[in-house]
């Protein structure tokens, strides 16, 4: 049974919102590319880099947030995962 396009694609936004959120590393968000049926090393890549974009952001709007109470908060007092 073949999948539709909406489902693909709601699979796909769904793998990188949690590798955004650092809910998977990177070897589990390649996988899961490869589940998906992208297995082209190019097409993973563009993949992971719009994906690593949007872990930046998650990132950075985190470490704002932290630091809205105490806007005198260093680098090292912020909860950064990688």
């Amino acid at each position: 049974m073949g999948r539709t396009k909406q489902e693909f694609l709601d699979k796909l936004e769904k793998l990188q919102t949690d590798y955004a959120e650092c809910k998977i590393d990177t070897e589990q968000f390649d996988q899961g590319l490869k589940d998906l049926g992208i297995h082209s090393e190019e097409e993973r890549l563009f993949e992971k880099l719009d994906a690593e974009e949007a872990r930046y952001n998650y990132k950075m709007d985190n470490a704002a947030e932290q630091a809205k109470g105490n806007p005198f908060i260093t680098t090292d007092e912020m909860d950064i995962k990688e």
